[in-house]
């Protein structure tokens, strides 16, 4: 199977011929880097992780985006979307005590508005059940929702693995599979996760200095009459386009908000 990196590494060089072609691009965006205003950072140690990328009606997801974003694949008839779920034994939020927590992402690919990262994605959802972190990023504007009972296993014998995200997590989930560790460093990668929210541009870029990228068979459960149901038009998601089960020691994200 391709790497994720290998992947979203050709995949980030496609989408900015597109939009260079497309003339779209948040050209701003650009601009405003220096502006971390209302801006913190966040360090992660101690994390294992899985992405699952499939395939969604383009035309659907559209609606769930601000045009302020070039979806991957706009005008094709479906678009990728991508499920992300983390569990971390250390954070730390602007440098505060850290504790542990669990984090799950499900994000439509995007062109990157800035040029940067490995990967860029539009947040649909956002869960964690760490307080610290959803308290600092709903302050700041991204709607994460605070879920302290999510559950996170991972059973290194048989590689069996499960998430679910219950009540007071909306629409609530369930991520089951079975994954396989590497050992084989990946190097480096970069994230962006944008949102768009009290009127600003939000903007979560997570560099990971070493990533080790291992292999994982998946499948996304959820209320088909969901807000997610709706938008995957049933149950269940599978994830065609890619599966990882990742491990990394340590990440920095600098969260930060630019004015549109």
């Amino acid at each position: 199977m391709i790497s994720y990196y290998k992947y979203f590494s050709f995949f980030r060089v496609l989408t900015m011929v597109t939009a260079t072609i497309s003339g779209t691009l948040i050209a701003s965006f650009a601009v405003a880097q220096s502006d971390r205003r209302q801006g913190f950072d966040v360090e992660f140690s101690d994390c294992i992780e899985s992405i699952g990328v499939g395939l969604l009606p383009t035309e659907q997801v559209r609606s769930l985006v601000p045009t302020e974003f070039l979806l991957a694949s706009q005008g094709a008839p479906v678009t990728p979307i991508v499920v992300r779920t983390a569990r971390c034994g250390f954070i730390s939020v602007d440098g505060r005590r850290p504790r542990s927590g669990a984090i799950i992402q499900i994000g439509a690919v995007i062109v990157p508005p800035d040029f940067t990262g490995n990967i860029n994605n539009y947040t649909l959802w956002y869960y964690t059940s760490n307080v610290e972190l959803a308290v600092r990023l709903s302050q700041i504007g991204v709607n994460a929702q605070f879920v302290p009972t999510i559950d996170y296993d991972f059973l290194r014998v048989g590689g069996l693995f499960h998430v679910a995200v219950p009540l007071p997590g909306r629409p609530s989930l369930m991520l089951n599979g079975v994954v396989t560790e590497s050992n084989t460093s990946a190097g480096t990668f970069e994230a962006n996760w944008w949102f768009k929210g009290n009127n600003r541009i939000l903007k979560m870029n997570t560099k990971v200095p070493e990533i080790f990228i291992g292999n994982a068979d998946l499948v996304l459960g959820t209320h088909a009459q969901s807000q997610l149901g709706r938008l995957i038009g049933g149950d269940t998601l599978y994830f065609p386009i890619l599966q990882q089960f990742n491990t990394f020691n340590r990440a920095q994200m600098q969260v930060s908000s630019f004015a549109p």
